[in-house]
């Protein structure tokens, strides 16, 4: 679990999205839930990731995994 925290914390920086950790204010969720589409934009991301494991080579597999599983988290601390 640990390095799913990492990879949503590390790429909501990079993005500049937050500037905290992952359980932090982070300015996209903010607009997406403004917009209404903070459910759909999260599944849309992991449906996309899903379908990108499936033609990906095995050493990109994991990475993969890790930003669906991040995603996943992100819906779920939000319920």
């Amino acid at each position: 679990m640990q390095g799913v925290r990492d990879s949503v914390e590390s790429h909501a920086k990079r993005k500049n999205y937050s500037d905290g950790s992952a359980d932090g204010h982070n300015r996209l969720l903010t607009i997406c839930r403004m917009l209404g589409i903070h459910d759909a934009h999260g599944i849309g991301e992991i449906i996309y990731k899903a379908s990108e494991y499936l033609k990906a080579p095995t050493e990109t597999r994991k990475l993969l995994l890790t930003k669906i599983a991040g995603w996943a988290f992100i819906l779920w601390r939000e319920l």
